[in-house]
């Protein structure tokens, strides 16, 4: 039987599985940011960031997509979702060339992946009609896979416009499908779910990178001082996160998920940027310029991804959202300028106790009930 239909629906110990798998990978892509030459980041690396992020980002979105709706936890299931992690294992090892022009390896693994992810949406089976949809959704996500595949015909900066274009196509034309007479709405509460895991197991990424930042530095008030603000930082984003999570569970409006979904990305990457931020500042490795950089973009891509999901669903809340997350921002931006990179952090993490303080004092409490569906 779909799970889709079951009972108190919870993410299955194979999806548990699946996100460590992937969060080994981005912890891998996230250390591209951690490549420092006399105290400038490596531009390369830098921008393999984003670049890598994405599609692996989007194959752990297309599954949890698949998984929401059709997944019976069968053994064919069970198969493709251990095939795909195989390959998102191995396609791990060429992470770091990515999209550069030395690797069409990273690119055939990608293809295969969405190969075997189009032959799961080709022959699922789901409630009221639900095959119909899945149906073109695994073409849809064949043609993006020979879109992506024809990457490789182009040099750069063609072969990442054509390759980041296959998933842009993807993205859209799930919208689209989904908002078909016959699709089946979200599973809500299982997609919120998977999303609030991978958030939490790629916080712990941020908690791995702050241990390391600790091996082997010279101890000194400022370092102690960037370990116990970096700690803060990580405590003070897992409790504006996960406090309100439960409205999201029941809110009316995402029907069909995707705008918690897609603003997610920005929050991922906010968190990865920030793993990596945390780590330079308690080294003291990283001159204030690319500092600044990396803390402003980090802590502006995570409160775009976490508000866009709570502005879209909750009306009443949305003036505060946005006096609330530019206040913040500003804040951030303002402690950059302080003349050592451990001070700026202690800046940014006061903006974002700040944050906290109102979300709690005048965002919660405003009353969102109908736009709640009845629990």
């Amino acid at each position: 039987m779909s799970k889709y239909l079951a009972e108190n629906r919870h993410a299955t110990w194979l999806e548990l599985f699946f996100d460590l798998v992937f969060v080994a990978s981005i912890g891998v892509i996230t250390h591209h940011l951690a490549h420092v030459h006399d105290g400038h980041l490596d531009a390369a690396h830098a921008l393999l960031f984003p670049l890598e992020f994405v599609p692996v980002w989007w194959i752990w979105a297309t599954h949890t997509l698949f998984a929401n709706r059709y997944d019976a936890d069968g053994k064919p299931h069970r198969l493709a979702s251990l095939a795909i992690m195989m390959l998102m294992v191995t396609m791990s090892g060429f992470l770091g060339a990515g999209l550069a022009d030395a690797s069409g390896l990273f690119v055939w693994f990608y293809v295969a992946i969405r190969i075997v992810l189009a032959g799961m949406f080709l022959t699922a089976r789901g409630p009221d009609g639900g095959a119909r949809c899945a149906q073109t959704m695994g073409r849809v996500v064949a043609l993006g896979a020979a879109i992506a595949a024809s990457a490789l015909l182009f040099e750069s900066p063609l072969r990442q416009i054509v390759f980041l274009g296959s998933i842009a196509f993807e993205m859209v034309a799930a919208v689209v499908i989904s908002l078909g007479a016959s699709a089946l709405p979200v599973h809500r509460s299982h997609l919120v779910e998977r999303v609030g895991l991978l958030s939490i197991i790629l916080l712990g990424e941020s908690v791995i990178s702050l241990v390391a930042g600790l091996r082997g530095i010279a101890w000194g008030p400022l370092s102690l001082a960037a370990a116990v603000t970096g700690f803060l930082m990580l405590c003070a984003i897992w409790w504006i996160y996960f406090d309100s999570f439960e409205f999201l569970e029941r809110a009316k409006r995402d029907r069909h998920g995707f705008v918690l979904l897609y603003s997610h990305v920005l929050l991922l990457l906010g968190l990865g940027v920030l793993a990596s931020t945390i780590g330079h500042a308690v080294r003291a490795d990283t001159g204030m310029a690319d500092f600044r950089t990396l803390l402003i973009s980090g802590m502006a891509l995570f409160y775009l991804g976490k508000q866009i999901g709570y502005f879209h669903v909750f009306p009443p809340w949305r003036v505060n959202i946005l006096v609330n997350s530019a206040i913040c921002i500003a804040i951030t931006v303002a402690s950059t300028f302080l003349p050592r990179a451990e001070y700026a952090l202690m800046g940014a993490t006061l903006g974002m106790l700040i944050y906290s303080l109102s979300n709690f004092r005048w965002t919660l409490p405003k009353d969102v009930s109908r736009h709640l569906e009845s629990s």
